[in-house]
Formats: C-alpha cells, structure tokens, sequence
C-alpha cells in the first residue's frame, strides 16, 4: 500500500499530532512506513542517536562521517557479541560527497528530460535520502497542468520508479495523479541509453502526450466543467495576462475571430472532448501539421496517389515543423511558413514536394501560408505564446491525429501492431521477417527512412483477413489514448 503514498503533503505528524508539511519515511531499522514533520524527524534521528550511542558505547567524534560511525558501532555489536575486538572495515554503501550527489542529480534529470519536454515541470532542488544499507535515494513530484507524478531515483539498484501521486491531506484542489501503480524502469548504466528506455515507457503510459480526462460519477465536478476551468487557467488567462484587457473583452474578440472562433467550437471544445490543455512541443508540432497543412487548406483537394506517399508527406510536414516550436519562446511562424511552402523542400526517398502536388502546388503554397499567418495573427495579436502553444496541443492531440507519427506514444503504437500481426502468423514485411519484430519495432520510428512496402504493411497489413489484424488505419485499441478517470469530491 504505501507504495501509491505520497512521499510530501500536509497533515497531521504521525508524532507530534500537530498538523503540518509532512515527508514520508520508509520502514527501515524496524519502524513502519510514517509521515513525520521535519521537528518530529529530527527528534527521532536524535532519539536513536542516544540509544545507539548507548548500547555500542561509540559516539560520534568531530567531523566523522556517517559511515565511519555506523561501522564502528556495528563492529562494537559484533565485538560484543563474540567477545573480541573490533575490526575495521569499509561500510556497505558509502555516503556520496556533494560531487556525487550533483553527479546523481545530473543523471536523473538526464532520465526525465522526455518528461521535461512534455510540459512535466522538473524541480530545482530533489529530496533525498541516504542509509549505508540501502545507499541514495533522490525523489520529487512532477506537475503538468493539474496532473503529478511521484518519482524515485535509486542509483545503487539501478532502477527509476514513477509512482502514483496522492494528496492525502486534500491540499491540493482538483490535483490528481497520473499512475494507479508503480512503474519501475530498470537502469543499465548507460545514460543515453537509459534516457530511451524512460522514455518508451513514459510513452507508453502516455505521459509525452496530452493528458485526456474522464470525471468519475459522483465527483464534485463533471467533466464540461473541470476542463472549462482548466482552460481558463491555462489558456485565456495566459491571454489576457498578454493582452492586458478584461477577460470580458478577450472573449468577446476571440468569439467574433473567423479562425480562431471555429476552432475553438469544433477542435477545443468539441473534437475529442477532455483533452487538457497541456504544454507539449511534439503535440504543438502536429497540431500545426493538421491544421495548417493537411486542414483547412487545398492539400486534401490534391490528395496525393496513395495513402503511403500521403502519410510520407504528413511525417514530413511536421518534421519540418518540429525544430521551430520552443516551449518557452513559442513558434517562428515565419520560419514554419518558409518550411512548409518551399518549392526545393524534398523527402527522405528524394522526392520534392512541390513536384509531388504538380499543377496544384500553387494553390497548396497560398492557403497554406494563410493558415500559417492566420495563426501567427492569432499569437502574436490575440492570446499569445502560451496560449497559442496549448490551444495547438489541443488540436494535435485529437483523434485525427491518433495514428500520426511524431505522438510520444509511436513506439507503442507500433509495438502493439507488429505484436498483433507475429501473435497472428501474418508475415513481417522484408526484410524484417529475417530481422525480426524487435527492428522492425525499432526502424518504425523513422518510418519515413522505410521502403513503401514497409510502410503498406504498417497502414493497411494487405495480407491479414477481414478479421484482423489490423495495421495503423483500423488498430483502434492500439492508436486510442488513455484516458485518465480521475475523481474529486466536494464538501
């Protein structure tokens, strides 16, 4: 159970009985799993110090350290106990000098940056922990937009845990965790390596991209509601903090814009209702790529041959976009523009794209720069970066773009696909029925570096019967993103 605990919250001092910031401690040395404030913490440590110091006879001399004195009274208990003479020796974990520590700090935000990227707010300073039996331990609490995450780095066992987040104090209104259950993600020791690792698995659980929400019967909320106030959190209240007008003159002008308005109807509050409004680059990234390419422009009116050569230029259109969207900064419309509309702008496999629309690249070029400044209109004169940023999460994050590559959820997508089909005996495409499904696994995440044939496969799976297995097209429970049930309950 103590497992899906938080690690801090308010309450009342396991100890001391008086309510106040609290931090969980774990059952060693024979006590239990406890919430302590920090005078009752340093008490206890002080309480044990003078029993140990009794019954060992050591005390600590000036400037020693922790291990030196927690061996020398373990071989004072040893001594007792046999009846001889200590010996020396080197404790079972050493305590990290502050090099150290910073070394283990470095490491873990090396592990979380997919997490970072993905809006999930790294702290500046992480609590830590350290005994000689069980070595460092670093831990925090990872926010996006209302949602956490409980985190553990344990470097001596190789491991990084991500653990539900629960206020058990009822501080945080309207907070809730993103985890039932402890995800623990086994480290080996190779950093870019282990980044990788965390970083499929927090795909996977759909922590890169924007969190969907469901609200659970009987809550205080209900889903229309919780969202509405998220948005006016994150998004029109970053608006008119730019803007600097009342709030109801800001939503007067963004009712009455002709782009801006239909959006917000049919994507923001209709479209695949309960996305958050998180802060995701990627999902910026394909929000521009749906909506100022391939909607609301004439790309679909000169759809390309085949849907293989479509999804190449999809890839592409958000590749080109990826580079010019800043978390902080927000995006160079200017430099989108030029990337999206440029006659020389050429493929992986070598095809130029304006060559690819033919006679119907001038009119693509036109609308697709309007939309382009359209958009730039709406950030740079009506809601802002911040604002901007969310709202085009939003609309990367709906269930138009559910099978699009360039989502933190791609590998598992692909993943689930590539199982389905081997679970079914169909055929992997060459040369990956030689290789084997872990590369193909592997290779899709450039799919636009695979040959047409792979890419069939991936969209369609031409040899599978009209029972399944399903490619990227149909794989409804493969592409689908979680969606968060959440509960809050009022007086």
């Amino acid at each position: 159970w103590w497992l899906w605990w938080p690690k801090k919250g308010r309450g009342f001092c396991q100890r001391c009985g008086k309510e106040r910031s609290l931090t969980r401690y774990s059952n060693r040395w024979g006590k239990p799993y406890r919430y302590l404030c920090a005078r009752c913490r340093k008490q206890e440590l002080a309480d044990d110090e003078a029993y140990l110091n009794q019954v060992t006879g050591v005390v600590r001399e000036p400037g020693e350290s922790a291990e030196s004195l927690f061996m020398r009274r373990l071989q004072a208990l040893l001594a007792q106990a046999a009846g001889t003479q200590p010996v020396q020796g080197e404790p079972v974990v050493k305590e990290p000098d502050e090099a150290e520590w910073s070394g283990h700090v470095e490491r873990l935000e090396e592990l979380l940056r997919s997490l970072a990227w993905a809006g999930w707010e790294l702290p500046e300073a992480y609590d830590s922990e350290f005994d000689p039996e069980h070595g460092p331990l670093l831990f925090t609490t990872l926010w996006r937009t209302g949602a956490a995450i409980d985190v553990e780095y344990d470097p001596a066992a190789g491991e990084l845990r991500l653990l539900p987040c629960e206020d058990i104090t009822g501080e945080w209104d309207e907070a809730f965790s993103m985890l039932d259950e402890t995800i623990g993600v086994t480290l080996d020791g190779d950093v870019e390596r282990d980044a990788e690792t965390v970083a499929e698995r927090a795909g996977e659980l759909g922590l890169l991209d924007a969190t969907r929400i469901r609200v659970a019967e009987g809550s205080g909320v209900d889903t229309a509601e919780l969202l509405a106030e998220k948005y006016a959190e994150w998004i029109f209240q970053p608006a008119q903090q730019y803007r600097e007008i009342p709030m109801e003159d800001l939503l007067t002008e963004l009712n009455a814009d002709e782009v801006l308005a239909p959006y917000l109807r049919f994507v923001v509050f209709l479209t695949d209702f309960g996305v958050l409004p998180d802060l995701v680059p990627d999902a910026v990234a394909l929000g521009i790529a749906a909506w100022c390419w391939r909607n609301n422009t004439a790309v679909e009116a000169w759809h390309l041959p085949s849907d293989v050569l479509m999804a190449r230029v999809n890839i592409a259109a958000t590749r080109a976009v990826m580079p010019h969207v800043d978390p902080v900064e927000g995006v160079d419309w200017d430099a989108v523009e030029a990337a999206l509309t440029d006659p020389a702008w050429t493929l992986p496999t070598g095809a130029v794209v304006s060559e690819l629309f033919g006679e119907g690249w001038p009119e693509v070029r036109r609308t697709v720069a309007e939309q382009v400044r359209a958009w730039k209109r709406i950030d740079e004169e009506l809601v802002g970066p911040e604002a901007t940023l969310r709202l085009l999460t939003i609309g990367g994050s709906t269930g138009y773009t559910r099978h699009w590559w360039g989502q933190g959820r791609w590998t598992a997508i692909c993943r689930r696909i590539v199982t389905d089909a081997v679970q079914a005996g169909i055929p992997l495409p060459q040369p990956y029925d030689s290789r084997g499904p872990e590369a193909l696994v592997k290779d899709l995440a450039d799919p636009d570096l695979l040959d047409d044939h792979v890419l069939e496969w991936l969209i369609d799976m031409p040899d599978a019967g009209v029972g399944g297995p399903r490619g990227l097209r149909l794989h409804k429970e493969a592409t689908t993103p979680p969606v968060r049930t959440v509960c809050f309950y009022s007086d």
